[in-house]
């Protein structure tokens, strides 16, 4: 084992600092840019150099904002369903719409409604290790400064009811059908009219739909406030324990430099409101080419749990992750399975949901990898977006297997050139 008991309380007492002194740090907030601050002078205490670079963007869009939008847009396409022709057809298009919004923004992350948030500023932080010898090649560690808001959906210990969720897309499907039905039978003339007021025209089938409105409704209503809260959470293992192994991971080699490969160890800002802070560094110095011949190695809630996951695919975000990086962190992980053998287990697979910084690098060509730490039975990281992800509910022994691992890989690397 490279690593003592002082590591462990040095990546501990990092996290329980900042959130004991600054809290909550959603993204763009005061305590946000604070922490990050806060960070920065830790790392000016042994890297070589440090930065710190401000960048913009709309703190509320993604994800809760634009689920916001989808909730109203498909919310309200119920109230279409009882108008004169040819009013149906509006509940169809609003759903239509409201699915646009869900595919483009949460998937694609295009921005299109960013009109519809302010702007803020986040900001990035990250210090360098420089080799003894000519560096010849980088690798960049990572977790994030910001922290979560709560949501509803994980707050189950076991699995969510599932079927509620299912009757709350049901809701949509139905709203569609009886959007187009009515709709087709308007204009053919084959509707039966129990009565017409005004813009409304009463018929049968509004009758058959409002019947089951009255019981899918509120599935769909739990549905979208699922993924929504408005509790800050400290986010001590998503993601500052990540954060906490990066900064160790410099304060290690700034004592013990590998030969030739430069370390850049730090904490991105932004991430859990779409990965934005990843996204402004790969930009900022994939242009500068100072990714080209470099691993990013991102790590995302590795303060907890019973399983080392490396991610292989993204499929929310179509990313394959580097099996080049991957095969070299699982190279890691087996040195120091040697050392301990119990150590977590660790397997390789794909992610239907969530994403990681690392999907921004490999969109833009680069390598990078991702490893995250959860719960076997959940499939999830422990205390994810929970009120309960405290720096109490960390675990030292998994932290410093994290730790190890990062410092395992470095050494590979290093070896090959």
């Amino acid at each position: 084992m490279k690593t003592s008991e002082a590591d462990v309380e040095y990546m501990y007492n990092f996290v329980d600092t900042i959130c004991k002194t600054f809290g909550p740090r959603y993204s763009c907030s005061e305590s946000e840019k604070k922490a990050a601050h806060w960070i920065k002078a830790e790392l000016d205490k042994f890297c070589d150099k440090t930065f710190l670079d401000e960048f913009e963007t709309y703190p509320n869009l993604y994800p809760q904002g634009l689920l916001k939008v989808v909730g109203v847009l498909a919310g309200i396409s119920f109230i279409f369903i009882p108008l004169k022709f040819p009013g149906p057809i509006f509940s169809l298009i609003f759903i239509l719409l409201a699915l646009f919004v869900l595919y483009t923004e949460l998937f694609l992350m295009k921005e299109w409604i960013r009109f519809l948030f302010k702007k803020g500023t986040s900001c990035n932080v990250f210090g360098i290790i420089k080799p003894t010898g000519e560096p010849k090649f980088r690798i960049i560690f990572e977790g994030h400064t910001d922290s979560p808001k709560q949501m509803t959906i994980a707050s189950y210990e076991k699995n969510p009811p599932l079927y509620r969720f299912i009757l709350g897309i049901v809701f949509i499907i139905v709203t569609s059908i009886f959007s187009v039905v009515k709709f087709i039978r308007q204009i053919n003339g084959s509707i039966i009219i129990l009565g017409e007021w005004g813009i409304f025209s009463w018929t049968w089938l509004d009758v058959i739909y409002f019947s089951l409105f009255i019981f899918l409704y509120p599935f769909f209503i739990y549905t979208i406030r699922g993924f929504l809260g408005d509790t800050d959470t400290l986010g001590a293992n998503d993601n500052l324990a990540a954060s906490a192994i990066s900064a160790a991971v410099g304060k290690y080699l700034s004592k013990h430099r590998p030969k030739n490969v430069e370390v850049w160890v730090g904490s991105q800002g932004s991430e859990e409101v779409g990965d934005k802070g990843a996204k402004a560094f790969v930009e900022k110095y994939g242009k500068m080419g100072l990714l080209d011949n470099a691993y990013a190695f991102v790590m995302d809630s590795c303060g907890a749990g019973s399983e080392i996951f490396l991610i292989h695919k993204d499929t929310q975000h179509r990313a394959t992750y580097s099996m080049e990086v991957i095969e070299r962190i699982q190279k890691a992980y087996d040195m120091l399975k040697k050392e301990d053998p119990n150590v977590l287990d660790c397997n390789i697979g794909r992610i239907p949901l969530g994403s990681t910084d690392a999907c921004r690098y490999v969109h833009k060509g680069y390598k990078a990898a991702a490893l995250v730490v959860i719960d076997g039975g959940l499939k999830k990281p422990r205390n994810w977006h929970s009120v309960h992800d405290i720096p109490e509910n960390l675990d030292k022994n998994v932290m410093r297997q994290i730790l190890e691992i990062c410092l395992n890989f470095v050494e590979i690397v290093d070896n090959e050139f």
